[in-house]
């Protein structure tokens, strides 16, 4: 069984080239009533049938290492350069809402021109909103925070395909098969002596 990520050619060449490559992350955050699409660079990305804008330097992604484990994990995503409608975001109930990460290559630093398909590197539900607003020498910044719990992620979902038809064509003296296919069978009928 592999377990492996589904990555574009163009986009596998791309961030595979020795001499580097450019990067970009896309961040899709399914918040009540306005859902965010957005990325790391400048300008806007059209992709999966969305308009994603650049915040370049205002956001902050923070993403947990890539493993197999199947225990939740936490990530964030942080925004600054809210104006007065960050209360309406803070005030709104987001929790257990989808948000989805993805990275990708471009054809320039900054650029919005992709490079192949992006690849998502980390879905999450939402498990918590920080107000990020401070004081500053002129005035005050003002941003939030998005924890985010992991959901089952690309790398830790696998299928495996295999019958008792594929265990007999591949090991034709093998009986282990059929006798765990007919072991809930046999449980059920099984009376112990009194």
């Amino acid at each position: 069984m592999v377990i492996k990520r589904d990555i574009d050619p163009e986009t596998l060449t791309a961030v595979s080239d020795p001499a580097g490559f450019y990067p970009i992350v896309l961040f899709h955050v399914d918040w009540p009533g306005a859902p965010v699409h957005a990325h790391t660079n400048r300008g806007t990305v059209t992709w999966n049938a969305q308009s994603w804008t650049g915040v370049g330097n205002a956001a902050n992604i923070r993403l947990p290492g890539d493993g197999q484990g199947m225990a939740a994990q936490e990530a964030s995503i942080g925004v600054c350069g809210f104006g007065n409608d960050l209360d309406d975001y803070l005030s709104s109930d987001a929790r257990d809402r989808v948000a989805l990460i993805y990275f990708g290559a471009v054809t320039t630093r900054d650029g919005a021109t992709l490079i192949g398909q992006p690849f998502e590197v980390f879905s999450a539900s939402i498990n918590g909103v920080e107000d990020l607003t401070e004081a500053v020498a002129t005035g005050r910044t003002r941003g939030l925070s998005v924890a985010l719990a992991s959901l089952p992620s690309q790398r830790s979902a696998a299928s495996v395909y295999h019958s008792y038809q594929d265990q007999s064509r591949r090991y034709p003296g093998d009986t282990a098969g059929r006798l765990i296919l007919n072991a809930e069978r046999n449980y059920r009928g099984m009376r112990w002596p009194r």
